[in-house]
């Protein structure tokens, strides 16, 4: 069931029973009313023809013998006069004798001729005046009067429940803007939601959707640069395998075996690009990657283990007992990325300095500082661009494991010329 249809059935129902129950309220209360108005009536007839009596005697010494019939307005009321003995000194015609015979002082109901009465009986000097009306002559009334009432009621109950559909469907308007900007986009569309003057109960919402459409634009952009350098890391290492088989097949002695040797050294790399594919892969399941930590000095070692042009790198350990927040392989594939980027991008030698004697606790702990410098190319005045930019899929994995456990990446230039690659990872302890 839609929200409004949901909205409609349950307010709907609510005000329809709302008003149903005021309605009977109502109903109850008025035909109570105007049974006690009508009985107030009888009651005045009665109480006026006694003052008539009581002014003018003679009317009931001279009618003794034959009871004056008097012809009433309507035939749903009657009027008797009776004395102490019992007979009847006047009547209306429109009842017989015996009708209004015996009744008792007060208010009561009696069925007459298949037709219920409503008699009031008034005593004075012992003469006994009794009032009536027929009870159908007063539903009569009385339903007259309630129709008054209830055409007016049931008009504003149907307007209430018009102008609260019109109302639920004007409030959720902006949900079926939303609805169909949102239907109408296609997957390469991810510009930001805009709905005109949208209540403040939907503003978060879009909110949370433009912010959601900016992150996926954002993870969409770095998966086209992450394919990017994937298919130029594995375009690089299968030419210069393919280029040195062929050279392999055509030539003999020394210089075939420095082909294949060459060949060999493309297909290390092209598993070194693969093995870090399947850690990217691996690194999407967060919840399998164990938060255990390890010595900083380990992970230093395996990754300057086995590097290539290792005599470049300069290593500066000041938290050699340090133990960092995050595994032990992300740790050394981290700067042994980072080194190896800083290595292809400049001359010389290149600093790793490890450092946190100094730092202060942030909100979220202590951190270990890793700085990578390298002195970028001589000759060349953008070389330290040329080394944040062209760096294969070692640093999009080094974003990957610092988004991932809380770290931060920045980079500046450096006097050299070339850039200052500043990682911080969080301690579980200080040195």
């Amino acid at each position: 069931m839609s929200l409004q249809r949901r909205l409609l059935w349950s307010l709907g129902s609510a005000f329809l029973l709302l008003w149903l129950s005021v309605a009977a309220l109502m109903y109850f209360h008025l035909d109570r009313q105007v049974s006690q108005t009508l009985d107030q009536r009888l009651a005045a007839s009665a109480t006026m023809v006694a003052g008539l009596i009581a002014g003018q005697p003679e009317m009931l010494m001279s009618s003794r013998s034959s009871p004056l019939l008097v012809s009433p307005e309507s035939e749903g009321v009657a009027c008797q006069i009776r004395g102490a003995s019992g007979e009847v000194l006047l009547q209306t015609s429109g009842v017989e004798d015996q009708v209004l015979n015996d009744a008792r002082p007060g208010f009561s109901t009696r069925e007459i001729g298949g037709q219920q009465w409503r008699l009031y009986t008034l005593e004075q000097s012992g003469t006994f005046i009794t009032t009536a009306d027929r009870m159908s002559e007063r539903a009569v009334l009385a339903n007259g009067i309630i129709l008054v009432m209830v055409v007016p009621f049931a008009l504003a109950l149907l307007g209430g429940l018009v102008v609260l559909w019109w109302g639920i469907r004007g409030g959720l308007r902006p949900l079926e803007v939303l609805r169909d900007q949102l239907r109408r986009r296609t997957p390469e569309n991810l510009d930001p939601v805009t709905v005109d003057r949208a209540p403040s109960e939907l503003a978060p919402v879009v909110e949370t959707l433009n912010e959601l459409f900016n992150r996926v634009a954002t993870t969409l952009a770095w998966e086209k640069r992450f394919a990017n350098s994937a298919a130029h890391e594995f375009r690089t290492p299968l030419t210069g395998i393919k280029t040195h088989l062929h050279v392999a097949r055509r030539v003999s002695g020394e210089p075939q075996q420095q082909a294949l040797v060459n060949a060999e050294k493309g297909v290390a790399q092209l598993q070194s690009v693969t093995e870090q594919l399947l850690l990217l892969s691996r690194m999407e399941r967060k919840g399998e990657i164990a938060r255990e930590g390890c010595l900083i000095a380990q992970a230093v070692d395996d990754a300057l283990e086995g590097l290539p042009e290792r005599e470049r790198v300069r290593l500066d350990n000041r938290c050699k007992e340090g133990r960092v927040a995050v595994p032990r392989t992300l740790v050394a594939v981290v700067l042994r990325n980072l080194v190896d980027n800083a290595l292809k991008h400049s001359v010389g030698t290149c600093d790793l300095v490890l450092d946190c004697s100094d730092l202060q606790a942030t909100s979220g702990g202590p951190q270990l500082r890793v700085t990578v410098r390298d002195r970028g190319v001589p000759g060349s005045s953008d070389s330290g661009s040329v080394g944040s930019q062209s760096h294969g899929l070692g640093l999009p994995i080094v974003h990957m494991v610092v988004n991932q456990f809380g770290g931060a990446l920045e980079s500046e230039h450096n006097e050299a010329g070339g850039m200052d690659w500043q990682l911080a990872l969080p301690l579980l302890s200080t040195c």
